[in-house]
């Protein structure tokens, strides 16, 4: 069994969120805290609305980079095999899983 290299790999990207995605839900957001009188705004919502927005852009670009990284660290050790492990017996889904959780426990990133 020949196992594909980075370039050849064609996992199906994520579905990136896209920028309106994460304005309608910062508005959301915003809307019903403020409707629930969680919170009392002490500046415009919109100032509030573009906070939301930039945190989370940024949580979502973090995923994504630790997926990316996830993804290049788990074809990389099946590809190099496991003592004691058969090479086809290893499930590149599962070690990238296995990647991804430690890249997230070390960033301190709750996935």
């Amino acid at each position: 069994m020949r196992l594909p290299t980075g370039a050849e790999v064609t996992k199906q990207p994520l579905m990136r969120t896209s920028p309106a995605q994460i304005e309608r839900v910062a508005a959301t957001l915003v809307k019903r805290l403020v409707e629930k009188d969680v919170v009392k705004l002490a500046v415009p919502d919109a100032t509030v609305k573009a906070k939301f927005v930039e945190l989370l852009t940024k949580n979502f670009d973090q995923e994504a980079e630790i997926e990316r990284l996830a993804m290049v660290e788990a074809e990389k050790l099946v590809r190099q095999g496991a003592p004691g492990v058969k090479r086809e017996d290893l499930d590149l889904r599962r070690v990238e899983q296995l990647v991804k959780q430690r890249l997230a426990k070390a960033r301190g990133f709750v996935l």
